[in-house]
């Protein structure tokens, strides 16, 4: 048998996860690495149809910067990619093709953006606007489920021990808000690391052009370097 309090519990700590869920959902969509939850909004309209990705193609993740879509069906391949683009315009992408048992297979290859200082602003702002609405969806849940739970501890005649489910009330909450907060920090030390490793890469192209063009230059002068006697 439940107890009403209990199936109170039951049900504020999973619609707490949820919320959890949904937040770890939305900063994966936040791309910096790839992952094929990216892919989970995505809508592919057939012929008036609405389909999901996974009823049209299979999904690869070959490695962090890209994600594969081998469709279906060969003539599927223009509205998958329409359908991630309108999702997921800052991706580039790419057809290609592979030889798989004797076949010659197309696919869509879809290229993680770089993360220069704008799409660094940008991410950070879309995670801290994510973990505001997750932090007020968690108040709202806890002053809710709270009056809920004490007019089923007040009317509560099995004798059961009140303070354990306020303990386990409180613990839920504290539980779901420290996940929240880790998924959180860790999604920007993702987009810290991802920027930093951008500015590596033009630092090292920047000297790559400067070396160049030094090289260059003593030619130059050694061109025009008058004969010695």
């Amino acid at each position: 048998m439940i107890y009403p309090a209990e199936k109170v519990l039951n049900e504020y700590q999973k619609v707490l996860d949820g919320y959890t869920g949904l937040l770890t959902c939305r900063l994966l969509n936040l791309c910096v690495k790839s992952h094929p939850i990216a892919l989970i909004p995505v809508i592919v309209e057939l012929w008036g149809e609405d389909k999901t990705i996974e009823e049209v193609a299979d999904v690869g993740i070959p490695d962090e910067d890209h994600i594969t879509v081998f469709p279906k069906n060969p003539e599927f391949m223009f509205a998958i990619g329409k359908g991630v683009l309108e999702v997921h315009p800052e991706f580039q992408m790419e057809e290609k093709n592979m030889e798989i048992n004797g076949n010659d297979v197309h696919y869509l290859s879809f290229k993680m953006p770089e993360v220069d200082k704008n799409r660094r602003d940008v991410l950070n702002s879309g995670v801290d606007a994510f973990y505001e609405e997750a932090k007020g969806q968690f108040e709202t849940t806890r002053v809710k489920y709270s009056e809920m739970l004490m007019d089923k501890l007040k009317d509560d005649k099995t004798g059961k021990d009140s303070d354990d489910y306020k303990n386990r009330f409180d613990d839920y909450f504290k539980s779901n808000s420290n996940v929240a907060e880790q998924t959180v920090n860790d999604k920007k030390k993702e987009i810290e690391e991802a920027y930093q490793r951008y500015l590596q890469k033009k630092d090292a192209a920047t000297q790559a052009v400067q070396e160049q063009q030094a090289a260059e230059g003593e030619d130059v002068k050694s061109q025009f370097k008058m004969p010695t006697e």
